[in-house]
């Protein structure tokens, strides 16, 4: 089989990986993806979008790989260990993780568990996702005992549903231990900030609130000691009708305020299409938080 040929010299190229991840830039061509999370090759059969293009193995999809390369680059950077894939990543090992409302695959969970000094999944309705423990992250009771507890927390396509999204996003850093990282994706179609006042709901019924853009990073900015955004790519033509043409102007205002994945990335690790690869970077440091009087 291809598909075993293939993963057979990927893996006589780990070494070679860790020292210069572009390697697997220049062996895996097109149709295949290499999963950043399980580290399973397979073949580019699905829609490229944000919401398909899932790993056979470990069922990750294109945005949830954009959130573990964010969190492997980000690492990388502060700790100098550049890493490739997820799954046994030693600069993970002794880390606490907290992902709201994931997407459960029972591998994916042994490897969190497996790689992590801790992992947790919340949700804030038991009845219909699986998860270990119930957080509303407006509710103090729910959140405070988390208080400065986990060095990275993952919250995706989750902030769109909470009315008082301000307070969620101090709660979420007040779980954070000092120097922690907040990944952040929700959906970002617009240009700026809109109030959703009509009936906009996802597709598992869950009610949207707001239409988030860039300008999402000056709230961030207000709580979290340093911000980036991440895109897939910055000039492009955006084609779809559901997201505004002009989103990102305003990160092109921010000179180096961003990073940017970049083709080869978002093509070998299968991260969808440019305009849905986004995601906030936002850490916080050892100061105490700005009260909002909330």
């Amino acid at each position: 089989m291809i598909f075993e040929r293939v993963f057979s010299k990927v893996k006589s190229l780990f070494v070679r990986v860790e020292k210069d991840p572009s390697v697997i830039a220049n062996f895996v061509q097109e149709p295949l993806i290499l999963c950043n999370f399980c580290a399973t090759v397979f073949r580019r059969e699905a829609p490229i979008h944000s919401e398909f293009l899932a790993c056979p193995s470990c069922g990750s999809i294109a945005r949830e790989r954009v959130i573990y390369q964010c969190i492997l680059d980000e690492l990388g950077r502060q700790k100098g260990e550049t890493g490739v894939f997820f799954c046994g990543a030693p600069v993970l090992k002794p880390l606490r993780l907290l992902e709201f409302s994931p997407r459960y695959n029972p591998l994916r969970y042994q490897i969190y568990h497996e790689t992590l000094g801790e992992y947790l999944a919340s949700d804030f309705d038991l009845s219909t996702h699986r998860a270990d423990i119930r957080l509303d992250l407006t509710c103090l009771e729910d959140v405070s005992p988390y208080f400065g507890h986990f060095d990275i927390v993952i919250c995706a396509h989750v902030l769109e549903h909470i009315p008082d999204y301000q307070l969620a996003l101090e709660n979420l850093y007040r779980l954070l231990a000092p120097g922690g990282l907040l990944v952040l994706q929700v959906p970002l179609l617009e240009r700026q900030y809109v109030k959703v006042t009509w009936d906009e709901f996802h597709g598992d019924h869950t009610r949207v609130y707001h239409r988030f853009g860039f300008d999402l990073q000056i709230e961030l900015d207000r709580i979290f000691s340093s911000t980036r955004s991440v895109v897939g790519l910055l000039d492009f033509p955006i084609t779809s009708p559901e997201i505004d043409p002009m989103k990102y102007d305003l990160i092109k205002e921010k000179q180096g305020n961003y990073i940017i994945l970049g083709e080869s990335k978002m093509r070998y690790y299968g991260l969808g299409c440019p305009d849905l690869c986004d995601a906030f970077l936002a850490c916080r440091d050892s100061e105490p938080i700005q009260e909002s009087g909330k």
